[in-house]
């Protein structure tokens, strides 16, 4: 089972400007909330048969997984594409579950300078996190809508890693 919230009330975009003003007009408090109500209806859900959910996001998405993870005992994973947002900031002393973090080699937005400082937040306050760094991958790889960055062979090795940390941190006995 899998569900999308909607953290911006309907509004879309195709215009990377107007994409990037939603953004950072976003309410991260009011947005966390929407998180929180997201995982407690999806595990609510008659066809889910486990007590924690994976949170996967990607770019802006990527940071609120982390953020997700840092705030309820019922998110049992994270994965993190290439997650930025200058005004979401995780307190990894509160974080209950491993991560799991993809990044492009060529990523101007999340360098990784910025992953080894993610790293090492996350280590200090006793955290668990993977990361892999895909060579000559930039930012959004994974996007195939995008074929000036679109990195197929990075993009499928970070589906099969998601989709077996998944099933090893979520499964039920």
């Amino acid at each position: 089972m899998a569900i999308a919230p909607d953290l911006f009330n309907g509004a879309q975009t195709t215009n990377p400007d107007e994409a990037g003003r939603l953004l950072m007009a976003l309410n991260i408090e009011k947005t966390a909330e929407k998180l929180l109500k997201t995982i407690d209806f999806l595990l609510g859900h008659e066809a889910v048969t486990s007590d924690r959910a994976g949170v996967i996001g990607f770019c802006m998405g990527g940071q609120l997984a982390l953020l997700a993870g840092t705030l309820s005992p019922k998110i049992g994973a994270v994965v993190d594409f290439y997650g930025i947002h200058p005004h979401v900031k995780p307190d990894f002393s509160q974080l209950r579950s491993p991560i799991l973090g993809f990044f492009g080699e060529r990523d101007g937005l999340v360098t990784s300078e910025a992953v080894s400082q993610l790293e090492a937040a996350i280590a200090a306050a006793s955290g668990t996190i993977e990361t892999k760094i895909y060579a000559n991958a930039d930012h959004a790889f994974f996007n195939d809508t995008r074929p000036e960055v679109y990195d197929p062979a990075a993009a499928e090795d970070a589906w099969t890693r998601t989709l077996s940390f998944l099933g090893k941190q979520l499964a039920t006995d």
